[in-house]
């Protein structure tokens, strides 16, 4: 009897440290598992952030692209391409961004009133540092012609190839898709003379640094 206690005494030792050690190994496994686990998270947060950050780069020139031409502030125009950037614009150019803003300055800053209207952005980004985005844009200009004013409205896009150069996004190459127009005689009535332009406190845009929107407050 006393052979068997012991026997019995030897296998129940053996099975409760049998068990421990399985015990033991899984307990080990979860913690890794679960730093596994949120080591992914933590990535996947970090490549989400990474691509939130360059699409609101990329959305910060393309309001400076337009305020810079509505605005005639060259250096803000500038400052959206990189110097070796394409500029194809219609039949009006296609060669350096550089050189186009330098033709463009003087007859921007001589023709009437413009404004450039973004609409949503399309991203597909090919890596860390290079996006294809689609743009639309509509487009209000006035021009002279045979001694009168009219006002043109033009729908296209914006189809740029975006860069990131040393941290920091700029257009390397645009191509202008123009899709629609519409040319009619200016008709300025100020919404039929319910607003007087000419009353004090009315602010007027115009093409230069002392446009309303440069004052601070």
């Amino acid at each position: 009897m006393a052979e068997l206690g012991g026997g019995t005494g030897t296998g129940t030792s053996t099975g409760t440290a049998t068990g421990a050690g399985t015990g033991g190994r899984g307990a080990d496994r979860e913690p890794v598992a679960g730093a596994g686990r949120a080591a992914g998270a933590a990535a996947d947060r970090e490549a989400l952030l990474a691509r939130l950050l360059a699409k609101e780069a990329i959305r910060e020139v393309l309001a400076r692209y337009v305020r810079g031409v509505d605005r005639a502030d060259e250096a803000l125009l500038r400052s959206c391409y990189f110097d070796d950037a394409i500029e194809e614009h219609g039949s009006s150019w296609n060669g350096p961004a550089q050189g186009y803003v330098t033709a463009a300055m003087p007859k921007v800053r001589a023709m009437g009133t413009m404004q450039h209207l973004l609409a949503p952005s399309h991203f597909e980004f090919a890596g860390d540092a290079l996006c294809h985005v689609e743009t639309m844009i509509w487009t209000f200009a006035r021009f002279a012609k045979d001694g009168r004013d009219w006002d043109t409205f033009t729908g296209g896009r914006l189809h740029d190839r975006f860069e990131c150069r040393a941290g920091e996004w700029r257009i390397a190459h645009r191509r202008t898709i123009f899709d629609w127009n519409r040319d009619v005689p200016s008709a300025e009535g100020w919404c039929l003379g319910y607003i007087d332009v000419n009353a004090p406190g009315v602010r007027r845009g115009r093409k230069d640094g002392a446009d309303p929107s440069y004052e601070k407050f």
